[in-house]
């Protein structure tokens, strides 16, 4: 691309490079399609059909689609966006290549109409009675949580009122993207009324509005979370369409779709950014983008009537239709040496009184940071040698080659003096600093030895806490004592006997007792969920809070100190303290492995009901697996549960599961049987199945497969293991029949896959092959694909289909998602499923959810 002139600006960075915000919790949004659902069921097929055609239908048929959302994502582009003073568009960069997202842009991915306000149109409708019917207030719009109290009752409605709720739910939710306690605008809201003028209105200008305006108000380093507003879809698909080789590893594209947000089935799947740009440079010498949707120079800015735009936003927009944007102006200027010099003497003046104590020193440097940053000519000159010598300086006539060289060398050596005197003041502050912390560091040490002297009994006399010393055959009769010695009073051990003991609890030893954990007083409310589900509200209602404070008492009993030793024949292949054999057979268990039916640690589970009391205690609740939400489907039991089908677990919990054991065995002393397993992505085999179609009619596999053969796909499972060559073994949960989760061990060696299905009744054999045809199918053209030829005997045979019959099953439905991951995680381990039943289900459930919070969500 030829560049323009050098001396043409454009917009800055929003954030200078090293100082993007970075995502603490996800991002935040309104816009959820899984609402939409309950209004299907509410409004009925008839009226569904006829929203799916209107105006606004394109949310439903996004919402009928396959397609997944990824906060992270957007979140990159969001915080890399350029400072613009225009409020109907925003630019964002990577790397050094601008994007813009306008309303050209969201009117070419929606297919919404975009056209300009009719100014003169005459138009209003009757609409009070609607809405005293509905039960809301006649001078402002509706609230979807007024709307969907009524979906018990809109059943036996006529039609044309059906379809009027339906249209506000559409347009609260995809076009809005509000909360469900805002309100819509009313002028907007009565146009429901109106086919005619429903139809003819351009919904996309308020739904493009209500997007960018959340956008430039919000603030992205502050807050630990922030909520967009809008449909939040657009900008994923932007993203796709914008940068193409985004699109090609991760969108998952949809061929000969209706409109383009109907393109792409998504992914979250991370992406390493920095590395995405090194392949497409490596690949393509540059990063393919578009820049902005191609328009001619006079139509280069949508019509919103508003003035002039800035004058370093319209060169870049004409450079870039002239082709010669100047993709260096954004190029990082390094820090020079005389900028770090400036910095470390950016204090030069000593204060008369100095206070030590380690609050104020900290609050002084903080202070003092900011003004470390501005230049130096906007730094204050405290010290009166250096004022009067720059003041000196100043008032010399001439210039500085034809200065007087002894007036030269004084000005030298005034300097020098100055800056030694500084220095040397300096030392001395930090060297008073120095000898006061030691004082309090030996005040320390003293008190530390005064407190090791009184302790009377050692840990070697230890006893299993309420436990009878007889109940253990290899106990000590004798303990350690420590008393003071005649020399200089340190101290000296001796071995006395133990005096006998009557109590289950020994004399002298404290049981600790954990801190009871309270759960907060949360907002009570009455909810309904015969007929639809509201889990925000549920969240914090007072059946929610006495769940929560049940799995709080747990943590109130006492820590036991000592397990019970186990003797030679029992450490392995024993598990724990069971007389129950639990190896599989030709299974050689890692010395690192762990038992996946025990307990959860309190410690953990504590942090869990730390976090969820947190995040309802917020205004704005997190997404994914950093909100309440996510904690609360997976560890509340099943008597608690607001619904039927509330502990369900989705594919953000198993993917969070998977997460945690690839991490697992990514560790050096890895806890698995063996170095050659590996877990898929979630998102990963998601994709996988939506390809499979695809597959069937090309018999072409995406370039992404090759990349997880070889171990380098996706971002967060890159292990660098080739499959045959260095992984034998596949673990993966698979989602059948569209409401069952089964767990699935691919061998590579022998190519079969082993189906371990938790509800064999749930779906039939012949249906089960089927599901698992993407893998019986795709694997061995991959292996066609990746593996030298002459290895493959039987290049044309499927994998073979295995599905068990003598396996712990779910008696009561409901939990097949936590049987799937503990299906696959003993099976990691080289156990068998002794012990997993529905009975031990909740506390597996408590096991997960708190293992999960320590070992991904804490981690990311």
């Amino acid at each position: 691309m030829a560049s323009s002139s050098g001396t043409k600006k454009y917009p800055p960075r929003l954030y200078e490079i090293g100082k993007t915000p970075i995502q603490s919790r996800s991002m935040n949004h309104n816009c959820f399609l899984s609402n939409l659902q309950v209004m299907k069921e509410s409004v009925g097929e008839d009226v569904w059909l006829e929203l799916r055609e209107s105006a606004v239908g394109v949310i439903i048929k996004l919402k009928e689609l396959e397609y997944t959302w990824s906060a992270k994502h957007v979140h990159y582009f969001l915080v890399n966006q350029l400072a613009i003073q225009c409020s109907h568009e925003v630019w964002s960069l990577i790397e050094d290549q601008p994007l813009r997202f306008s309303l050209y842009e969201f009117e070419d991915i929606t297919g919404l109409n975009c056209d300009p306000f009719d100014t003169q149109e005459q138009w209003d409708v009757a609409h009070e009675d609607f809405w005293v019917e509905m039960k809301v207030p006649i001078s402002e719009g509706p609230k979807l949580n007024e709307l969907q109290a009524l979906f018990p009752i809109i059943r036996n409605w006529p039609r044309e009122k059906r379809v009027m709720v339906g249209l506000l739910c559409l347009v609260s939710i995809g076009i809005f993207g509000i909360s469900s306690n805002s309100r819509i605008p009313l002028h907007l809201a009565k146009r429901v009324m109106d086919p005619a003028a429903f139809e003819r209105h351009p919904w996309g200008r308020p739904a493009f509005t209500s997007l960018v305006d959340s956008i430039k108000v919000v603030t992205y380093e502050e807050k630990k979370s922030y909520t967009l507003h809008g449909c939040v879809h657009v900008l994923l698909i932007w993203i796709y369409e914008s940068v193409p080789g985004l699109g090609e590893i991760y969108g998952h594209r949809i061929e000969e779709a209706e409109v383009l947000l109907l393109s792409w089935h998504g992914s979250r799947q991370r992406i390493n950014f920095p590395n995405f740009c090194a392949q497409e440079k490596k690949k393509y010498q540059k990063i393919r983008v578009r820049h902005m949707i191609v328009k001619a120079m006079e139509d280069r800015y949508p019509k919103w009537g508003e003035d002039k735009p800035p004058d370093d936003l319209d060169n870049m927009i004409v450079d870039i239709l002239n082709d010669q944007l100047n993709d260096k102006f954004w190029d990082v200027v390094p820090l020079t040496k005389c900028r770090k010099r400036k910095n470390q003497v950016s204090a030069p003046s000593v204060p008369e009184r100095v206070d030590t104590s380690p609050s104020t020193k900290r609050r002084k440097e903080k202070e003092t940071a900011p003004e470390m940053e501005e230049s130096h000519t906007d730094m204050p000159i405290n010290n009166s040698i250096i004022q009067k010598l720059v003041e000196a300086v100043n008032n010399l006539p001439g210039r500085v080659e034809t200065m007087d060289v002894s007036v030269a060398e004084r000005v030298t050596k005034t300097l020098e003096a100055s800056v030694q005197a500084q220095v040397e003041a300096r030392m001395a502050l930090f060297e008073t600093e120095m000898k006061n912390k030691m004082a309090i560091l030996e005040e320390d040490i003293n008190v530390l030895k005064g407190k090791d002297e009184e302790k009377v009994t050692s840990n070697a006399g230890n006893s299993k806490a309420h436990e009878d010393d007889d109940t253990c055959s290899n106990t000590m009769s004798w303990m350690v004592q420590t008393k003071k010695g005649s020399v200089d009073g340190l101290p000296i051990q001796r071995v006395v006997k133990k005096e006998k003991m009557i109590n289950k609890t020994m004399l002298g030893k404290k049981v600790k007792i954990e801190k009871p954990f309270s759960i907060p007083q949360l907002n009570d409310q009455s909810i309904s969920t015969e007929d639809w589900e509201n889990h925000l509200k549920w969240q914090k209602s007072v059946k929610c809070r006495l769940a929560l404070e049940a799995l709080a008492s747990s943590l109130e009993e006492p820590t036991r100190k000592r397990k019970t030793k186990l003797t030679k024949t029992q450490v392995f292949p024993y598990v724990r303290n069971s007389t129950v054999k639990r190896i599989v057979s030709g299974k050689t268990v890692s010395k690192e492995s762990y038992d996946p039916l025990a307990k959860v640690a309190p410690e953990k589970l504590k942090k869990v009901l730390d976090f969820i009391k947190s995040d309802l205690e917020d205004a704005e609740s997190g997404y994914g697996d950093r909100s309440a939400r996510f904690y609360l489907t997976l560890l509340l039991p099943r008597e608690a549960w607001p619904t039927q089908n509330y502990g369900w677990l989705h594919d953000s919990h198993m993917a969070a599961a998977m997460h945690m054991f690839h991490r697992r065995s990514m560790q050096s002393q890895s806890p698995y049987y063996s170095p050659r397993i590996a877990f898929l992505d979630r998102w990963f085999v998601n994709s996988w199945v939506n390809d499979y179609k695809k597959y069937d009619e090309t018999n072409e596999l995406p370039e992404y497969f090759s990349m997880a053969f070889n171990g380098e796909y996706p971002a967060e499972f890159v292990t660098g293991k080739k499959w045959l060559k260095d992984v034998d073994s596949l673990f993966l949960c698979h989602h059948v029949n569209g409401d069952h989760w089964v767990a699935l061990h691919i061998d590579l060696q022998k190519e079969v896959i082993h189906v371990y299905d938790s509800i064999r009744t749930w779906v039939p054999d012949k249906k089960m092959q089927e599901e698992c045809m993407p893998f019986t199918k795709m694997l061995p053209a991959l292996l066609n694909k990746m593996v030298d030829p002459k290895l493959r005997t039987k290049p044309d045979k499927q994998f073979t289909y295995c599905r068990y019959k003598k396996i712990p099953q779910n008696e009561d439905p409901g939990d097949c998602g936590l049987y799937t991951l503990k299906y696959i995680e003993c099976l990691a381990l080289g156990y068998n499923f002794v012990g997993l039943s529905d009975q031990i289900i909740p506390a597996m459930r408590l096991k997960m959810a708190a293992e999960i919070y320590d070992e991904v969500a804490m981690e990311d």
